[in-house]
């Protein structure tokens, strides 16, 4: 269908700069984009009605029209228009029911006067940047006005709708971290985030699961990991999953399936370490050098196979007994057991989690402000599969390529 438009805008301005011509231009456009709506949805209701689509549509043998000459108000990125709302009659098993179908004609939600893919945009939006940066910017750059617990709304909204599963290219390694934010009545530790990704074959990340609740809580680590896990086991029979090795995450995955290998993310073992070093009030010169010298047994000396790298970290550990340094000892020692999976394995490289990087993405907007449970985690995952899933809006990036 090709519309004509053919109208006469005034435009009235007082000089030439081109900040005016602009800003006059755009206030013009309301206008003519409230008539190619009303053109278009004037003929495909005809056109429809007269072949039978809308009768199949609605599920009924029979309909005749009403009216379209009440207007109903939906928002748009030139600002908000009135467009006829369409009422028909509609016959199913003798019953005469009455029904507005211009929502319907135009794919927006009954009852509601944001679009869809609107919807999407300040949802986006929203886990982007703060709602009332988001605000903000929507006012600078179209016309489109809305509250914001719209935007709010909206985050919402996408969030629930988005789907994780396994990447197109994904391969068997996975990662899976946790982390604090500050939500609403969760003491001064806050809730946890449970975030499991897998790495595709160029090494990069795809969100595949999360989950937000109480810290070691068994149930939402299942929940995050739960479903990606048995996809992972039935595409690739076996998988590796590097974490902490915290004992919810390693019992939760084996409960998955017991063919999860696990690895211990390497990271974590030196950055822990401080931590239990500090606890068994270790100086901090002699602290150092305990990590130097575990760094070079279990890491760098190359000449050193897994065996005896193990005996001599061992010897480590009878050293850090005797001088009662037992929190690091009993630490060190736990960490050995799933430190060198990924030399045992073959065709896999992954000894480190990069799920601690994206953590500067999730603080970046969840640092600002106190959220409940269910606000941060939508908020989250929109943010997460934009960065790391493609998740977007492709259709308004094509734009840009026809123009």
């Amino acid at each position: 269908m090709i519309i004509n438009i053919e109208t006469k805008i005034n435009i009235e301005v007082d000089n030439c700069n081109l900040k005016t011509l602009t800003l006059a231009f755009l206030i013009a456009l309301k206008p003519l984009f409230k008539s190619f709506v009303t053109q278009a949805l004037l003929h495909f209701y005809y056109e429809s009605l007269a072949s039978g689509k809308l009768c199949r549509q609605l599920q009924t043998n029979k309909i005749i029209q009403k009216s379209h000459s009440k207007p109903t108000k939906l928002k748009t990125i030139f600002g908000d228009i009135w467009v006829p709302q369409i009422q028909v009659r509609i016959y199913q098993n003798n019953i005469v029911m009455q029904r507005s179908i211009t929502r319907l004609l135009l794919g927006v939600e009954p009852r509601y006067q944001i679009p869809g893919f609107m919807k999407e945009l300040l949802g986006l939006l929203g886990s982007l940047t703060t709602y009332r940066v988001g605000h903000k910017i929507l006012k600078m750059f179209s016309g489109f006005n809305c509250s914001l617990m719209s935007i709010w709304h909206s985050v919402q909204w996408l969030g629930k709708r988005i789907n994780l599963s396994l990447a197109k290219d994904g391969i068997n390694e996975f990662e899976a971290d946790g982390t604090g934010i500050p939500t609403r009545n969760s003491g001064k530790r806050g809730s946890e985030l449970k975030i499991v990704f897998q790495r595709n074959k160029k090494g990069k990340l795809h969100l595949v699961g999360i989950a937000i609740g109480k810290y070691k809580e068994a149930s939402n680590w299942l929940q995050a990991m739960g479903n990606a896990i048995k996809e992972g086991i039935t595409q690739f029979g076996k998988l590796i999953l590097a974490s902490d090795c915290d004992s919810t995450i390693t019992e939760t995955a084996l409960q998955c399936d017991d063919k999860v290998v696990l690895q211990r993310d390497l990271w974590h073992v030196f950055h822990q370490l401080k931590y239990y070093l500090w606890q068994d009030k270790v100086e901090k010169s002699i602290r150092n050098n305990i990590i130097s010298l575990v760094y070079k047994l279990m890491l760098i000396k190359k000449q050193f196979t897994v065996e005896h790298r193990l005996q001599l970290v061992g010897i480590v550990i009878e050293s850090l007994i005797q001088n009662g340094y037992t929190h690091t000892a009993t630490y060190l020692k736990t960490c050995t057991e799933n430190f060198y999976t990924y030399k045992k394995e073959k065709n896999t490289n992954i000894y480190t989690s990069k799920t601690e990087r994206s953590m500067r993405t999730i603080n970046a907007r969840i640092n600002v402000g106190v959220w409940s449970d269910d606000g941060a985690l939508n908020a989250i995952k929109i943010r997460l599969s934009y960065y790391y899933n493609g998740f977007g809006m492709p259709d308004w990036e094509k734009r840009d390529k026809v123009a």
